[in-house]
C-alpha cells in the first residue's frame, strides 16, 4: 500500500497567536431555490432556523442570501437569538433584531446577498442558536439549504412578523430548510476558520443514525441528534486541543467534483465552481479540507482521472489565496451503481462486488485509484500541508470496500454519527495552521 504523506505540522495550538477577526461560526452553503413540497414559496410568512455554532462568541453578524432567486423578496424583520432547547423557543434576554446598514428591512435583488450590521449576543460553545426572519408580502420559493438533522419551523401563510415570539408557539409548522440563511459570523480572538467542503458526507446526511447495528442490519435515526455532523465533529476537537477556531461546514447533498451528468439536475453547482463563493470568500478562512468524488464515482461512474483534474483545479485556487488544502481520501462505499446486478451488494450478499474475493465493482477500483494518486499525485500539489485518511479510517480490513459494520448509517453510502467521528479523527489537527 502506498503511504500517505506525512503532515506538515504547526507549533502547539497555544502557541499559536489568536488575533481580532471575524470568522465563520456556522455555515450552510446555498443550494437551489428549485419549487418543492416544503419550499413552495408563500405569503407574510416568519420562520425560525436553529443551529449549532461551532465556536463561542460575543458580536456576531448573519448572512442572508437570494443567490438563485429569480425575482427580488423583502426581508421585512430578521432577528438572532439564542435557543432555549425546547422546539422554537429562545431566550428573550438574549434576543435582539438585526439591521442592513441601519434598517430594520431589507429588499434583495435575484441574486443578491447580504450580511446584517453587527450585534452583540454572548453564547457558550455548545448552546443553540435561532435566527428568525419575516417573509413581507408574497415571496416565491426561496435559495435554500437542506439542513439535514436540524429541525426548523416556520408560521402560517400570512402569520405575518412573529419574529419576535420569544414561546415559539406561533412557529406551528416543522421544516427541514434553512431558507435565505447561510451563515453566522462572529468576531473576537480567534485564529481563523478551517472549511470543510464537499458533498452530503461532509454536510453530515443521516449523522443522526445510531450505531447500535452492525452492517448489514442497518441502523436507525436517535430522535434529536443533531450534534454530530462533521463540522460538529471537529468543532469539539479542536475545542479539546486548544483551538480558536471556527467550523465552516460547507457540503452539499449530491454534489459532484466536477461538472458530469449530477450537476446537469439543476439542484446545485459542482465544487470546482463553488469553490471560491462558499469557502474562499467566507470569513478568516485559513485551511480547507476537500473530501470529494464520491458522487462522480458513485453515481455518474467517471474514471478517477476526472475526479483528479477536479481536485487539482480547487487546490489551484485556495494556493492562489494563500489557504491551505488538507485532501481526503475517499472512505468505501462510494461503489458505481450502475454496475450489473452481480457488482452490487445484495440482501443475500452483502459484500457482493468487494475486492475480497472479487470482481471488484467498478467504481471501487476508481475509488482505490483516486486515493492512490491523493497520497502520492495530490499530496505534492502546491499548497497541499497534509492528507486525512478517511479512507483507512473507515474501511473494513475484511472487505475493503465496505466500511466497518458499525459506522454504517441506513443507506449503505453514508457514515453513522459515530463513523462521522471516527473520519474526523482522521484529520491532521496539528497540520491546519501549518506554514504552507
Amino acid at each position: 500500500m502506498v503511504s500517505v504523506k506525512p503532515p506538515v505540522t504547526s507549533p502547539p495550538a497555544s502557541s499559536i497567536p489568536s488575533s481580532p477577526q471575524w470568522v465563520v461560526a456556522w455555515g450552510a452553503s446555498p443550494e437551489n431555490a428549485l419549487p418543492a413540497a416544503e419550499n413552495p414559496g408563500g405569503d407574510e410568512q416568519s420562520f425560525r432556523f436553529l443551529l449549532l455554532p461551532t465556536i463561542d462568541g460575543t458580536q456576531e453578524r448573519v448572512h442572508f442570501s437570494n443567490l438563485f432567486g429569480l425575482t427580488p423578496i423583502t426581508i421585512g424583520a430578521a432577528r438572532l437569538a439564542v435557543a432555549t432547547g425546547s422546539g422554537a423557543a429562545i431566550d428573550p434576554t438574549r434576543d435582539t433584531p438585526l439591521t442592513f446598514a441601519g434598517a430594520s428591512s431589507i429588499t434583495l435583488a435575484a441574486g443578491q446577498e447580504v450580511v446584517s450590521d453587527p450585534v452583540n449576543i454572548t453564547y457558550a460553545f455548545g448552546e443553540t442558536m435561532a435566527v428568525s426572519v419575516y417573509m413581507k408580502g408574497a415571496f416565491p420559493p426561496l435559495t435554500q439549504h437542506d439542513s439535514q438533522v436540524t429541525t426548523n419551523y416556520e408560521s402560517v401563510s400570512q402569520a405575518g412578523n412573529t419574529t419576535t415570539d420569544a414561546s415559539g408557539a406561533s412557529f406551528s409548522q416543522a421544516v427541514t430548510e434553512w431558507y435565505l440563511l447561510t451563515g453566522i459570523d462572529t468576531y473576537g480572538s480567534y485564529q481563523g476558520t478551517v472549511a470543510l467542503f464537499g458533498s452530503s458526507s461532509i454536510d453530515g446526511h443521516e449523522s443522526n443514525y445510531g450505531d447500535t447495528n452492525s452492517y448489514p442490519v442497518l441502523n436507525v435515526a436517535i430522535p434529536g441528534q443533531d450534534n454530530d455532523r462533521p463540522a460538529d465533529w471537529l468543532a469539539r476537537q479542536l475545542m479539546s486541543a486548544g483551538y480558536r477556531l471556527g467550523v465552516l461546514n460547507a457540503g452539499e447533498l449530491g454534489d459532484p467534483a466536477g461538472e458530469d451528468a449530477s450537476t446537469a439536475a439543476g439542484t446545485g453547482l459542482a465544487g470546482i465552481d463553488r469553490m471560491k463563493h462558499d469557502v474562499l470568500q467566507q470569513a478568516g478562512v485559513k485551511t480547507v479540507v476537500i473530501y470529494f468524488g464520491g458522487i462522480d464515482l458513485r453515481e455518474d461512474c467517471v474514471p478517477a482521472t476526472n475526479v483528479e483534474a477536479s481536485l487539482s483545479n480547487m487546490v489551484s485556487q485556495a494556493q492562489a489565496v494563500g489557504v491551505r488544502v488538507i485532501l481526503a481520501t475517499l472512505p468505501p462505499a462510494e461503489y458505481c451503481t450502475t454496475s450489473s446486478a452481480d457488482l452490487l451488494p445484495s440482501a443475500a450478499n452483502p459484500y457482493q462486488g468487494d475486492l475480497y474475493p472479487g470482481p471488484e465493482n467498478p467504481g471501487s477500483t476508481q475509488r482505490r485509484t483516486l486515493n492512490d494518486w491523493i497520497r502520492t499525485t495530490g499530496a505534492l500539489l502546491p499548497g497541499v500541508v497534509a492528507i486525512a485518511d478517511f479512507d483507512n479510517a473507515l474501511l473494513y480490513p475484511v472487505h475493503p470496500d465496505f466500511m466497518m459494520p458499525s459506522f454504517y448509517s441506513s443507506d449503505n453510502f453514508h457514515p453513522n454519527g459515530v463513523g462521522y467521528g471516527v473520519q474526523s479523527s482522521a484529520i491532521p489537527l496539528t497540520s491546519l495552521l501549518a506554514p504552507r
